[in-house]
């Protein structure tokens, strides 16, 4: 990957499929697995193993659930919804430009205009991005 091309966010998408949407800078790409093993493979075109990742974030962030993981300087990403959830999302906190509440959801801008809704709070979501910029910030 470029450095112009970011990951913004990975989604379960919705039907009889199971699939996961990665929405990049400039495109979309949709991977025909789950969303655990596509940031799987993302993680391993990284050399790096996502349960190192895992108890990594978990050691020096010293928290224990929707955990952010590092993958480069410029992507780590972290859950907005838990494990079990019917659609799950990774967002990348290195790539928001900023937050809005908008009732009992939050919408996620990043750099390049694009724009996602997610259905959690604004606090919760923000509390996550600043623990995966602080990540980001200590393993860069």
């Amino acid at each position: 990957m470029s450095n112009l091309t970011k990951i913004l966010y990975f989604k379960t998408a919705i039907g009889p499929e199971t699939l996961t949407i990665c929405q990049f800078t400039t495109h979309q790409f949709v991977y025909p697995s789950t969303i655990n093993q596509a940031i799987n493979y993302i993680l391993e075109k990284h050399q790096r193993s996502h349960t190192v990742q895992l108890k990594q974030s978990k050691r020096i962030l010293k928290i224990r659930k929707l955990v952010p993981i590092y993958i480069n300087h410029q992507t780590t990403i972290f859950p907005v919804k838990p494990q079990r959830s019917p659609i799950q999302y990774y967002i990348n906190g290195c790539t928001i430009n900023g937050l809005k509440s908008k009732g009992s959801s939050t919408i996620i801008y990043f750099n390049n205009g694009t724009f996602i809704t997610v259905d959690a709070p604004y606090i919760f979501v923000y509390k996550k991005w600043q623990e995966s910029l602080t990540l980001s910030h200590l393993l860069s």
